[in-house]
């Protein structure tokens, strides 16, 4: 992994000179309060996420990208830093570290991502896979024709900042339909993880072999999309006698709105039900509940309205609690907004 940091940083400076380099990043400010727990104290903290990127082409067919952002460089599906605490509770760390440094190609029918890359597949909701973390890897879209897309990854998940674990190979098919005013779209995929015991950070279910069936379907109408995220593991787990029937993930999403220009609003609800082994617990979701993000079901409401071209206001509350086991839930209230430059 060092030796493609390096490689990608010397590319970005050997391609210095030229004039279409684009600096850009965000910041993000967050009021958090987290609630009605049965075996954790309440959580109340204000929160922020600084990141700063650089990307610029190498050449008609070749750029290159990397980003810098706070966060905890070992658990890198937390990107926020905590600058006030309310109440009674831990300090974490607050690291900076290169969340995305990649490399993209684009020619006729294709587009080809090399590096620590962003989540490119096709999915409603980030049920499955959080997109606050950028596996090391290689992902193909490849266009087969105007309804039809071929999407092919092999990616390594990250134990922490300086290391892989595991093996994810994915692949998806797309196909859109258009009826008057209604689009639908339909993405059929099939993940294979092989899992790696070597995990230092990344330790939920990295050391586990597991392969899914997923479906991720939409329909869309004058702005309004109903989305659904179905998942089903195909391996057995009877090792885990309580959970060894726990293999589907569900999750149902009704949205509306862009946020396109300056006053318009945006909104999801959302309903999921993710059972023990319908994701691999690291890498899923961790927006909704502090205690995990496997063997939950529950509610998430979210409200934004953009207040300028380059920032926009919003709110999102999260109801949650476990499935089987341990009896445990939560409510996760924020309040935030996010400039972009």
């Amino acid at each position: 992994m060092r030796q493609l940091i390096a490689a990608i940083t010397l590319t970005l400076s050997s391609t210095a000179y030229a004039s279409n380099i684009y600096v850009f990043g965000d910041a993000v400010l967050r009021y958090e309060n987290e609630s009605q727990h049965v075996n954790l104290p309440d959580r109340e903290r204000l929160r922020a996420i600084f990141r700063l990127g650089i990307k610029g082409n190498i050449t008609d067919n070749w750029s290159a990208q990397g980003r810098l952002s706070t966060g905890l460089k070992n658990k890198q599906n937390v990107p926020a830093i905590t600058l006030i605490r309310f109440n009674t509770q831990p300090q974490p760390d607050r690291d900076v570290f290169v969340e995305r440094l990649f490399l993209t190609g684009k020619f006729t029918d294709a587009n080809l991502y090399i590096g620590k890359i962003p989540w490119k597949t096709k999915h409603i909701t980030d049920v499955f896979w959080d997109r606050n973390l950028n596996p090391l890897g290689v992902h193909l879209d490849y266009r087969l024709s105007e309804r039809h897309q071929l999407q092919l990854a092999s990616l390594k998940p990250l134990d922490g900042n300086s290391d892989v674990v595991g093996l994810l190979n994915i692949v998806q098919w797309n196909i859109k339909f258009s009826f008057d005013k209604v689009k639908v779209t339909i993405s059929p995929s099939y993940v294979d993880y092989k899992g790696q015991s070597n995990a230092q950070f990344a330790k939920k279910d990295t050391q586990l072999d597991n392969r899914f069936l997923r479906l991720s379907s939409s329909l869309s109408f004058e702005g309004y999309q109903l989305g659904v995220d179905l998942g089903q593991s195909l391996n057995d787990f009877h090792q885990f006698e309580q959970f060894s029937d726990q293999k589907t993930s569900v999750a149902v999403q009704l949205k509306h709105g862009k946020l396109a220009q300056a006053g318009d609003y945006s909104w999801h609800l959302r309903y999921l039900h993710v059972e023990r082994f319908g994701v691999i617990t690291e890498f899923a979701q961790n927006a909704t509940a502090r205690f995990a993000t496997s063997n939950v079901q529950g509610l998430d409401v979210r409200l934004r309205r953009k207040m300028a071209d380059t920032w926009w206001l919003g709110a999102r509350v999260s109801d949650m609690r476990t499935i089987e086991g341990p009896e445990e839930q939560g409510l996760r209230i924020r309040f935030e907004g996010q400039y972009k430059f």
